[in-house]
């Protein structure tokens, strides 16, 4: 794709001229600093430039590989086996123990920010991920968010389905809890900022795995219609009104729900949500491996589909979360010691994908889980060998990726 119209066409969207969704955009409006966050600057230094710059730079960089990335990969992790917590340094990670670099692509997660608490859903502290989110940026990193949000009609968390989605549109019962939940979340990415007050570019990913029922605004829980409405609000809402021009949006279906449709349906059951070529930036697919779920006969061909749609639109492609849970015979009853370049590498190689996100590495089983290769695993040696191949990139082999390259 020519990179110069992708750049015109995120700033496009980004507000700064007029599009299709609206008017031209005024200048980011005051939102309320959360306790403990950086003062919000006035007027971010053109953030919509540096998040341009890393959108073309994440397009041209699949010319010489796809970019490793890993969820929460420098807070805590498992090296020999045992649970490491940063202490205080933000350089440790289990990719770097392994390979002397961090992941190029840093997961994170803000759930339980809509409910005004002070941590996640899994016990981090808001203002620890903003400290890990400004390093990783600060190495040159990329950062990309999930948010797993409470279910605004019960107040249970994202995977009590009880359907909520239509109340969150204008007029609906929720509408006004929905924006404070918005409201919250714009402060977070607001407390995101440098030393200069600039605004980071990050890779927002809200309402992911929405193909099935496993949380609130999925499949089953909502309709298509009403989930592209809530879509195009939450784009809306965060860059309209509050001006946030620094966030890239990835859509991410679950690849679970096309295993057992005709490969003639994918492409239908991939785009039933979508909410519009001028509300996403990434195209994203969440993979994992199980047992009987036939991730190498699939994944590399929905990586394909999803990368091929991607370019039809003018867009990227990724696979924004994969993985295989607890790859030790010890721990789990489907194994396999050669995962990364038997099954994962098989996957993304030659797909046209951006960057490949694996999950966290939160513990051992019974207390908690863990997706990626650390020091001592079950897979090690076939992790390293993995991520020395020329095509994989981690964070040592970036540009600068907010700025204009020649790549």
């Amino acid at each position: 794709m020519r990179l110069k119209q992708l750049s015109l066409n995120l700033i496009a969207a980004l507000g700064l001229f007029s599009c299709a969704c609206g008017g031209t955009v005024s200048g980011p409006k005051t939102v309320e600093k959360e306790e403990g966050q950086p003062s919000v600057p006035a007027e971010p230094a053109d953030p919509a430039a540096k998040t341009a710059a890393l959108l073309e730079n994440l397009s041209a960089l699949r010319t010489k590989g796809i970019l490793f990335g890993a969820q929460i990969p420098t807070e805590y992790g498992l090296s020999g086996g045992e649970k490491w917590w940063d202490d205080g340094s933000v350089s440790t990670s289990d990719t770097k123990i392994l390979t002397g670099s961090h992941p190029a692509v840093c997961g994170w997660d803000i759930s339980e920010i809509e409910l005004n608490h002070s941590k996640n859903i899994d016990g981090e502290p808001f203002e620890t991920i903003r400290k890990h989110i400004r390093a990783a940026y600060g190495r040159g990193a990329v950062n990309t968010i999930s948010w797993h949000c409470a279910n605004p009609v019960t107040g249970g968390n994202s995977w009590d389905n009880t359907p909520a989605v239509h109340e969150m549109l204008p007029g609906g019962s929720r509408h006004e809890l929905f924006k404070d939940y918005l409201d919250r979340v714009a402060a977070f990415f607001y407390g995101l900022t440098t030393e200069e007050g600039d605004l980071i570019p990050l890779i927002f990913r809200p309402w992911h795995e929405h193909t099935g029922n496993g949380f609130w605004w999925g499949k089953g829980s909502a309709e298509a219609a009403d989930f592209a409405a809530m879509w195009r609000f939450t784009v809306d809402y965060l860059r309209k009104e509050k001006g946030l021009y620094n966030l890239l949006f990835a859509y991410s279906p679950d690849a679970i729900h096309f295993i057992w449709n005709p490969e003639s349906d994918w492409k239908n059951i991939y785009l039933e949500f979508w909410p519009g070529d001028e509300y996403v930036d990434i195209l994203g697919l969440d993979a994992y491996d199980a047992a009987g779920r036939r991730f190498s006969q699939v994944v590399p061909v929905l990586c394909k589909m999803v990368s091929g749609i991607a370019e039809q639109k003018g867009k990227i492609a990724a696979l924004t979360e994969a993985g295989i849970e607890n790859n030790n015979p010890a721990h789990s009853s489907y194994t396999n010691a050669r995962w990364w370049t038997e099954v994962l590498y098989p996957a993304i190689h030659g797909a046209g994908l951006s960057f490949a996100m694996v999950w966290r590495n939160g513990g051992l089983p019974p207390d908690s889980h863990y997706f990626n290769a650390y020091k001592g695993c079950y897979s090690e040696a076939d992790f390293k060998q993995f991520a020395s191949r020329e095509d994989i990139l981690l964070e040592r082999d970036l540009p600068k990726m907010y700025e204009k390259n020649e790549l």
